[in-house]
């Protein structure tokens, strides 16, 4: 059943995507989504004070050149923490915006599509690879997210080899792939059109989370990393972890 008073603001562009499969995705969600794409996405604080929440499949401001957020959508993130918004970001969303440390900050992690500076450390090129069979693993069976979800339960998705600020965030979800540049692509070198040349590419050990909550302030977010491709956007118990993730960053 679906919760006709949530009002949910989803956001695409800047990123391909299988358009059919997300917008049946978005049909099993708990509201009313209103869906927003790049460029005609730049909402401010007082558009998105007629929403519950915002759920970001974006990724604008990274490709094909860096391009820094308009004055709306710093204004907007800025306000959050006062006015309480949520966010649920998912999959490439957390590479929004490759000029902009605040998005970063914001959301708990930072993918780079280009050598880089996080946190005042110079930082390798993030890594990705398609299509990995995983379990995830529930890392906090308390949390109202993950109360009616397994323990563990299997999908095939894409992982990513990128800076996670475990410090900031409250672990959700662990996954047993192996985070290694060994079986990562870099991000650079395959927009170079040289993916294979993984011997110039070298990156720490990632993170096994690939899902956690994050407050800024009044402010709640949710950051699942799968959702890459239809099956995973299909799959009952991902749709429930994104349905549980609105309602709690929404507060409904």
């Amino acid at each position: 059943m679906g919760h006709p008073f949530m009002r949910i603001a989803a956001f695409t562009g800047g990123h391909s995507f299988d358009r059919d499969a997300f917008a049946d995705f978005l049909d099993s969600l708990p509201g009313d989504v209103f869906w927003h794409e790049h460029p005609e996405a730049d909402l401010g604080p007082d558009d998105l004070a007629r929403f519950d929440v915002s759920l970001h499949y974006d990724m604008p401001g990274t490709l094909p050149t860096p391009s820094d957020p308009p004055e709306a959508v710093r204004a907007a993130v800025a306000a959050a923490p006062t006015s309480g918004h949520g966010y649920v970001v998912l999959h490439h969303a957390i590479a929004s915006w490759a000029n902009w440390d605040e998005w970063a900050e914001f959301v708990g992690g930072r993918y780079l599509y280009q050598p880089g500076v996080v946190r005042g450390v110079d930082c390798p090129d993030s890594g990705y690879r398609h299509a990995v069979p995983q379990t995830i693993t529930v890392a906090d069976r308390s949390h109202p997210i993950t109360l009616g979800i397994p323990d563990s339960f299997d999908l095939v998705d894409e992982t990513y080899l990128c800076q996670v600020f475990e410090d900031d965030v409250t672990p959700l979800l662990r996954t047993d792939a192996e985070m290694t540049d060994a079986v990562h692509w870099s991000t650079a070198l395959a927009m170079a059109g040289r993916r294979d040349e993984r011997e110039d590419w070298t990156h720490r050990q990632g993170s096994q989370l690939v899902g956690w909550t994050k407050t800024n302030g009044r402010s709640r977010l949710v950051y699942l990393q799968p959702g890459d491709k239809p099956p995973t956007l299909a799959d009952p118990v991902y749709r429930q972890l994104v349905a549980e993730a609105l309602r709690w960053t929404a507060r409904t």
